[in-house]
């Protein structure tokens, strides 16, 4: 995938990969929430996979937008949630759509982990700063913005 602006800045060399740190980044923030998380049982993706569930059913293609996540990367994600019977899986009229929703078990869980979230956020805040954390969302949601156009749309 090359742009013109792509090629426009090959004359300059390039910045440190930009992928492998955020990659470094993400570990560590998983790691760091993930010790608040253990609390409720929950492992990170799988407590934002209960956070964007409702009891309401909403389509895999519809979840997989709002999450910013492939079909086949959620469909192995769900698994261990329908497993353990915090999601449940309703049929629907299309037989090629799946729906999932939030089951009373699954809200109890949510609103469970939910308070360790909370923990978790306010320590982060603490060891970063907030107004860093701040300023680190805001960059994070402009970095996605711009680079949704960029890829494929399998992506």
């Amino acid at each position: 995938m090359t742009s013109g602006t792509a090629q426009e800045s090959k004359a300059l060399p390039p910045l440190p990969c930009t992928g492998a740190r955020a990659r470094r980044l993400t570990r560590r923030m998983t790691a760091f929430y993930e010790g608040y998380l253990r609390e409720a049982g929950l492992r990170l993706p799988q407590y934002s996979l209960l956070m964007h569930l409702t009891r309401a059913p909403q389509s895999l293609l519809h979840l997989a937008e709002r999450m910013d996540m492939d079909r086949t990367t959620l469909t192995r994600a769900l698994k261990p949630l329908v497993e353990a019977g915090w999601v449940v899986r309703h049929a629907s009229d299309d037989a090629r759509q799946r729906l999932y929703a939030l089951s009373d078990s699954g809200r109890q869980k949510r609103d469970q982990a939910q308070v360790v979230w909370v923990e978790a956020q306010l320590a982060l805040e603490t060891v970063l700063g907030r107004d860093f954390t701040a300023e680190l969302n805001a960059q994070l949601e402009a970095a996605l913005e711009r680079l949704r156009p960029a890829l494929s749309p399998e992506n």
